[in-house]
């Protein structure tokens, strides 16, 4: 009769615990079979508080249901190191040895319980203290590692669901991400306008994101700035843009505090209401940075966030260069454009062909730089008896030198045949210059008038390098007299004239600075002290050979170096 009385209550015990394993086992919900074996337990043990925790983390645990306490709780992520794996009673447990023990004593635990699945500890249920203060026996503990054991299976079957779901949503959220990037990357590179990819930047950070106050700082000539901004910076944050530069990944300002080296810029980003910092590279080389204010949507930018920005702000400032490498292509053949057309301005200005004069050789060289310059030369037969001869060289190079020497060209051409002198020639020349020239442009020129018959030269030199005069019989003269540079300012002080008369045998040299400045590899010039002894060695020759000694020994001097001056020479022989 005991014996059927025994095996009654034992019937009794099993067959709750038997509608248990089934109403579990029937749900893959990981909080409901949570929810339900912490109220089975609670009501077993006649418990009116308690907690159960699954670990998402090493060493973190989210609250998934509380009961008895405040339910603010429920959803809070807390760190417990090194639970135990055994059953613990709280109060036996010192607070020194294990820090988040005093989180449950502060709740009211009593009892600790570890879910332990396959040997691997997933949760914990934390219970108050029983109805009437009553101890947890160790039948009682049994009881509830018993109830944990049933609910074993249905705890993985329901974390591997819930870890299942996990992954799609993060692969859905992956796959929408991908998508952004790829419909932005299309946008970004539409025109190639910086200024266009900065408004569809800010535009995803408050609309893919989800913030109000954010910063786009670019790198310009070393330093960085910024160029887009809803910051209500009351800080300076130069330095600590200066030093985020050095990011190789995206931070949150938190955890710049942890690294000493960005500290102090942690510091000035709080101040400021910067949440996380996200760096824009190109080839590794930081070129901007993002900043960005916390959430509209609250929480914390988590780890997928940050990716998706830093892919994001990475597209953006490989467009923003590629605007920029464009301007600068379109600018460089702007420039080169100028260059060629200040080029055929520049040869236009040169006579084609030089007029034949009895018993004179006339030749001339100009050997243009691919930096365009503004040098000239011209002949000019005015009358069967008379030639003038002129070369000039303009400050600078492009084509405003091209222009102005146009000018200077048209100048002299037009007033030539008016019988003027050539003091009142050049001082015409000169006003007309300086009117028409800005500030900081002037012109080096030479020129002077050959008598055929009485081989008499009368010559006024402004500013030009002095010309070269090789008499028959080895002496060396230099064309000095004249006056001022043209263009500098007004003729103020009348230009002088130089005359003298020219032998049987003599050479006339004159050219640029292109000559005497024409530089080495070393980085000496070549200087008129070069020339003049050349010359001295060469005066027998004709004009043409003369030119071609030169050219030949400024090519030898130079060794390949490239030419930063146009080279212009024009040598009157007399035969």
């Amino acid at each position: 009769m005991k014996s059927s009385r025994q095996h009654l209550a034992a019937s009794a015990e099993l067959l709750p615990l038997f509608e248990y394993s089934k109403i579990i086992n029937s749900s893959l919900d990981l909080k409901f079979i949570l929810g339900t074996l912490l109220l089975t337990v609670m009501g077993k043990m006649l418990v009116s508080r308690g907690i159960v925790l699954v670990e998402r983390e090493s060493g973190w645990f989210e609250i998934v249901s509380a009961k008895g306490i405040q339910q603010e709780l429920t959803g809070h992520t807390i760190p417990l190191a090194r639970p135990s794996r055994a059953i613990t009673q709280l109060d036996k447990l010192k607070t020194g040895a294990r820090p988040w023990a005093a989180f449950f004593k502060q709740h009211d635990m009593k009892l600790l319980v570890p879910v332990i699945v396959r040997k691997k500890l997933v949760g914990l249920i934390a219970l108050g203290e029983r109805l009437g203060s009553r101890k947890y026996s160790s039948l009682d503990q049994s009881l509830i590692g018993s109830l944990v054991d049933l609910s074993g299976s249905a705890i993985e079957k329901a974390k591997m669901i819930e870890e299942l779901q996990d992954v799609n949503r993060s692969l859905d959220r992956k796959y929408q991400e991908l998508n952004t990037l790829f419909d932005l990357s299309k946008e970004f590179n539409v025109g190639l306008d910086a200024n266009r990819v900065l408004r569809l930047l800010t535009f995803s950070l408050l609309g893919q994101i989800g913030v109000n106050r954010y910063a786009v700082c670019l790198m310009k000539n070393g330093s960085i700035d910024i160029a887009s901004s809803r910051l209500e910076v009351q800080v300076d944050l130069t330095a600590a843009l200066q030093l985020c530069c050095l990011l190789k990944s995206p931070s949150l300002v938190s955890e710049l505090y942890r690294k000493k080296k960005f500290k102090s810029a942690a510091l000035e980003f709080d101040q400021a209401g910067i949440a996380a910092v996200i760096p824009m590279q190109v080839q590794n080389e930081t070129k901007g940075l993002i900043l960005l204010g916390a959430k509209l949507r609250g929480g914390n930018y988590t780890k997928g966030d940050l990716e998706f920005l830093y892919s994001m702000a990475n597209l953006a400032i490989i467009s923003i260069e590629n605007a920029r490498l464009f301007r600068e292509a379109i600018e460089k053949q702007r420039m080169e454009d100028e260059l060629a057309i200040a080029r055929d301005i520049q040869q236009g200005l040169l006579p084609r062909t030089l007029p034949e004069i009895p018993e004179f050789e006339i030749q001339a060289i100009n050997i243009p730089s691919k930096q365009v310059g503004g040098d000239y030369y011209d002949v000019i037969q005015r009358s069967e008896n008379e030639v003038v001869i002129a070369i000039g060289d303009v400050s600078g190079k492009g084509t405003p030198a091209s222009l102005l020497m146009a000018n200077v060209q048209a100048a002299l051409r037009a007033l030539t045949p008016m019988g003027l002198s050539l003091p009142e020639t050049t001082a015409r020349i000169n006003d007309l210059t300086s009117k028409n020239t800005s500030s900081g442009r002037f012109i080096t020129f030479f020129w002077g008038s050959l008598d055929v018959p009485t081989r008499v030269f009368r010559y006024v030199n402004a500013g030009h390098n002095f010309p070269f005069l090789l008499r028959a019989n080895g002496t060396l003269e230099r064309l000095e007299v004249g006056g001022i540079i043209l263009g500098m300012m007004p003729t103020m002080v009348p230009y002088e004239e130089g005359s003298t008369t020219l032998q049987q045998g003599d050479m006339l040299v004159l050219f640029t600075d292109g000559v005497s400045e024409a530089m080495s590899a070393e980085g000496l010039d070549y200087t008129e002290e070069r020339l003049e002894k050349i010359l001295l060695q060469i005066r027998t020759l004709s004009a043409r050979e003369v030119i071609d000694k030169i050219t030949s020994d400024l090519t030898t001097y130079t060794q390949g170096t490239p030419q930063s001056d146009d080279i212009t020479m024009l040598v009157v022989k007399v035969l």
